[in-house]
């Protein structure tokens, strides 16, 4: 089949990859503009964009409109069978409905749960022990569309977002390779999503970043691992932030209800470890981040600040 590529994210990589190694024939790309980014605000292409010039790819396309008539005009130009869709943008109907064999997309969750652009973080926020990658043919909903095959994995207790991103990127390029293999020989049994099951992954936002010690540690902890890289978590220390850049909960340690101590209160200090009250619970942080400088673990931190306990954190 003649397929065109849309994409921007590093996750659509190994899934490309696998179609240029396949019986398939990329015919095109479309992928985000090329954007000023980083403090220097250079000129930078999209990871898929970089890819595709790597392995003279062509043509690519980078639209600003995706309605825009010459864009259009372009791409249905490219005579694909079939678009392969991971981690882009919202397509209009005037793209997805090109291709005569229709439009797939790879989604990092297992529909109906979590759709929309943050399935992976809100997974792991969530604390869900299970997830997977989910093939279905795009329609005119966010992540709404008829499914075509999904896979399944469990998440690591520690496992955190780069982590499962890279497991569920590499599933996804197998994924999408059986999808179009059951589309050329015209074998997909489509399965209707259960919205009454969905679940939605909102963009993260650098507000959320701050944590609430009034929750439980599981749930901080779960939160720490999510938001790595971004937005991170973090708390104020004597008024400046402090990156909470790993830790661990108590099992079995009780928290203010017991101890009559305020949540965000430091209960216990060793060498190595510093440990928080939470509602009912306790977080051990191990590892963070001073305002300013780099991430450390806390015993490197407490070479140079004075942790003491009856320390309220924010």
């Amino acid at each position: 089949m003649k397929i065109v590529f849309l994409g921007s994210a590093d996750f659509g990589i190994p899934a490309l990859s696998a179609l240029l190694n396949s019986s398939h024939e990329v015919v095109g790309i479309v992928t985000t503009p090329t954007r000023k980014k980083g403090r220097g605000r250079k000129f930078e292409d999209s990871p898929i964009c970089t890819f595709a010039k790597e392995h003279q790819l062509g043509p690519i396309l980078k639209p600003e409109n995706l309605r825009d008539h010459h864009f259009i005009k372009e791409l249905t130009e490219l005579r694909a069978d079939l678009f392969v869709v991971i981690a882009y943008r919202i397509l209009p109907d005037e793209v997805f409905s090109i291709p005569p064999i229709g439009t797939i997309n790879a989604h990092a969750s297992l529909l109906p749960k979590y759709r929309g652009p943050a399935p992976i973080h809100r997974t792991i926020e969530q604390g869900e022990r299970e997830t997977g990658v989910t093939v279905f043919r795009i329609d005119a909903g966010i992540d709404t569309g008829n499914v075509i095959i999904t896979d399944k994995t469990e998440i690591g207790n520690e496992e955190t977002t780069p982590a499962l991103y890279d497991r569920l990127s590499a599933m996804g390029s197998e994924l999408i390779l059986k999808a179009c293999d059951l589309l050329e020989r015209n074998r997909v049994s489509y399965s209707t999503q259960d919205d009454s099951q969905a679940s939605h992954a909102p963009k993260l936002k650098k507000e959320e970043a701050q944590i609430d010690w009034h929750l439980p540690a599981e749930k901080i902890y779960n939160k720490i691992r999510a938001f790595k890289p971004f937005p991170g978590t973090y708390t104020l220390f004597e008024g400046k932030r402090l990156g909470i850049e790993w830790a661990i909960p108590r099992i079995n340690e009780k928290g203010n209800k017991e101890t009559n101590q305020q949540c965000g209160e430091i209960c216990s200090v060793s060498d190595s470890w510093f440990d928080v009250v939470c509602l009912n619970s306790i977080l051990r942080v191990l590892e963070v981040k001073p305002e300013g400088k780099k991430a450390m673990t806390v015993q490197a931190f407490l070479n140079g600040t004075t942790v003491n306990e009856g320390i309220q954190l924010q």
